[in-house]
């Protein structure tokens, strides 16, 4: 996965409009998910801190934090 694809992962991935979309959407990427999304997870995590926005921020956390943990129990 390179940086563009991460970043549109990411974005996909905020704008999921519930849980269930939401885990599709980790069910379908997880296989692609490298250490470059989570490099780009955290950048973005930073960004929106920046932009006044700590809620969606600690969101974005919580769901890569999630996804690292399925992705080392495949």
């Amino acid at each position: 996965m390179d940086q563009s694809e991460a970043l549109e992962l990411v974005r996909r991935l905020l704008k999921a409009e519930d849980e269930a979309e939401l885990m599709k959407l980790v069910g379908l990427y997880l296989p692609a998910i490298d250490g470059t999304f989570f490099g780009v997870t955290a950048a973005a995590a930073q960004q929106l801190e920046r932009e006044g926005k700590p809620t969606v921020a600690e969101a974005l956390r919580r769901l890569t934090d999630r996804m690292l943990r399925m992705k080392t129990l495949i």
